[in-house]
């Protein structure tokens, strides 16, 4: 039994379950990467792409800490492109077409070689625990505020459909869209969590039986076509960018060939179709109850929502370097498989086009994420942690980024090490896990730009600087790197400084661009591109920043402040409803407890703070008055 015994055990081999055993490992445990099939370790179930809009911003802060998802994308990479280049540098962001065979293949290589990883092909039926009443003050409880809900089970591993019990301390579930999963096209329905891969039974009923809350998601995928079958010359190319940018810090340069993409529309005809088949929908039939992704609907849906447009994009997207398989991203849809083929034929480009795959929705098991903490541990199961789909997101890139940091703190709670807990003004990855602990969202999660308040900060350029320090200091980065990233922030802030304060300000004032900013400076024009950048939007946003800046630290330096007994927080109408029903209930000792709490926004956080300063400074002129009299 010696052989089944690790630190830690991660379930599930996609983009959290990988990052989730690779952070372990990089911390020195012993970790079972456990997935029903190791052939599909890295799939990409989805679209074959990294990045996008706010995505782009987590794939490089998961690079910034050790992650793998940006190194497998530049290795495997067909097209890369710079979104919202007529915005702003904080809206910025990277995205990258993938070779879907090759991309998968990256990491289940990764896997194999990765020190202390043991890859174990099974299913987990079930979790192994035992009752255990918590103390405050053991490593699971980091605050007060979490004493409320202390853990009355504790993990110590899982046992496989098989009969094989594996053990250890610390477990992370990443099961993704598995767990009960249902597959939906048209009246068809088959089990599975992925067309060709079996549900998962057994482990949603082990939670339920921990008390764990419940809930059904889903989500959906187009249909995938022959390109030979395409009619391209309806099309509109779409080229990536030369030269193409790299996602990786580690990576110097792409050098592979890029491919193109293409770009199509519906139709006023394709539209009457679906609407004249809304009653074979499972979506408006009554055969799906879950709830889909608000912000990546399906084609049907988009149809039925927006009855005023015409026409919707349509972008036509290589799965591969040596395959035909061209991606319909836009015609997410769950029709049956004959009113597909009649949408397709609507659609002049498409006319003609051979179906090698078709759309279908899933549905799925979530936990509802307000029954964990900020580690992204379980709060009632003490060494559990999910990461994933799991805990109600949609997204490579922010699974991958709740794997990160669950296998981490589970890693660093197993050695007894304080807690990698990111905030919202650190990275994206903490506006991520924040929402989901604090908002808990009824519906599959997706990372924007416009939830992160701090935006300007957390930008995709400084993601290496402001958090390789972070995670060289908990051991997930090297040393090396984390001096060379040190470098490189001793670089920008050189160029800042020689520029000055009227240089700045005009950078500013007349929104200068780089290239124009260039010869001002002195040493700009001999620095390397991404040096050169970054001290430009520096410039650019610096007054923005050091505003941003000052309310950040004016929180964190407060988190000790004492929120007193008689606090009327229901008066507090400019709180959120949730926060002050929160804040009322637990009542927290501090600010920074209060921060920590489900449904207590960033937002609130600060408006409590200023609400308490304004106490303070009544208390302080009622004395004075008194005093006077």
């Amino acid at each position: 039994m010696a052989g089944n015994t690790y630190d830690v055990i991660v379930v599930g081999g996609g983009h959290a379950g990988i990052e989730a055993a690779a952070a372990a490992a990089r911390l020195g445990c012993r970790t079972a990467l456990v997935s029903g099939n190791l052939d599909t370790i890295g799939k990409m179930s989805c679209n074959p792409s990294i990045g996008g809009v706010a995505k782009g911003q987590l794939a490089r802060e998961i690079d910034a800490m050790g992650g793998l998802m940006a190194l497998a994308t530049d290795a495997t990479g067909i097209q890369f492109r710079q979104l919202g280049l007529s915005k702003g540098p904080a809206m910025w962001s990277p995205r990258a077409q993938c070779d879907k065979t090759e991309y998968a293949a990256w990491m289940k290589q990764a896997i194999e070689n990765y020190p202390n990883i043991f890859p174990v092909q099974g299913e987990a039926v079930s979790l192994v625990t035992s009752r255990e009443v918590r103390k405050s003050g053991s490593p699971e409880v980091t605050s007060a505020s979490e004493t409320s809900g202390l853990p009355d089970h504790r993990t110590s591993g899982l046992i496989l459909r098989d009969g094989r019990t594996l053990t250890a301390p610390r477990v992370v579930i990443t099961t993704g869209t598995f767990l009960q999963a249902l597959m939906h096209q048209g009246e068809a329905k088959t089990q599975g969590g992925r067309m060709g891969d079996q549900t998962a039974i057994g482990l949603s009923g082990s939670l339920a039986s921990l008390g764990l809350r419940l809930i059904r998601h889903k989500t959906g995928t187009p249909c995938r076509v022959h390109a030979d079958s395409i009619k391209w010359d309806l099309c509109t190319e779409q080229p990536g960018d030369f030269p193409p940018k790299p996602f990786s810090f580690l990576t110097a340069a792409i050098t592979s060939k890029q491919i193109s993409c293409w770009q199509c529309y519906t139709n006023p005809t394709a539209h009457q179709h679906i609407l004249n088949n809304l009653h074979r929908a499972p979506m408006y039939n009554g055969q799906i109850h879950s709830v889909g992704p608000r912000y990546c609907p399906s084609i049907e849906d988009k149809v039925v929502r927006f009855k005023d447009r015409t026409e919707h994009h349509l972008f036509l997207e290589p799965e591969g370097r040596n395959t035909k398989e061209i991606y319909v991203n836009g015609l997410s849809t769950s029709l049956p498989l004959d009113v597909q083929d009649a949408v397709l034929r609507d659609i002049p480009a498409l006319a003609n086009a051979h179906v090698l795959r078709y759309g279908y929705a899933v549905e799925y098991d979530v936990v509802a994420a307000d029954q964990m903490n900020h580690q992204l541990q379980v709060r009632s199961v003490a060494g559990l942690y999910l990461a994933g789909q799991i805990n109600g997101t949609s997204g490579y890139e922010e699974a991958a980024a709740q794997g990160l940091m669950a296998g981490t703190n589970a890693a660093l709670s197993l050695l007894g090490r304080d807690p990698l807990v990111l905030s919202r003004a650190d990275a994206y990855i903490g506006v991520l896990i924040d929402d989901l602990i604090t908002r808990c969202p009824d519906e599959p999660y997706r990372m924007f730009t416009s939830r992160a308040e701090h935006r300007l900060h957390l930008r995709s350029d400084n993601a290496d600087r402001r958090l390789t320090p972070l995670a060289a200091g908990c051991g997930l980065v090297s040393a090396e790197r984390a001096a060379a990233v040190q470098q490189k922030q001793l670089q920008v802030e050189t160029l800042v400084k020689r520029a000055g304060d009227q240089l700045a300000r005009r950078i500013a004032g007349e929104a200068i661009e780089l290239a124009d900013a260039i010869p001002l400076i002195e040493g700009m024009a001999s620095a390397s591109h991404d040096v050169a950048e970054s001290a430009w939007i520096e410039l650019r946003y610096a007054n923005y920043l050091e505003r941003q800046q000052s309310r950040i630290e004016r929180v964190q330096r407060h988190r000790d402040l004492p929120l007193h007994p008689d606090l009327d927080i229901q008066a507090i109408k400019t709180i959120s409803t949730e926060g002050r029903m929160v804040i009322a209930k637990l009542q927290p000792r501090t600010l920074g407890e209060a921060a920590t709490l489900p449904g207590v926004t960033q937002v609130d956080v600060e408006t409590l703070y200023a609400a308490m300063q304004s106490r303070l400074k009544r208390n302080r002129g009622d004395v004075a008055a008194s005093a006077d009299s």
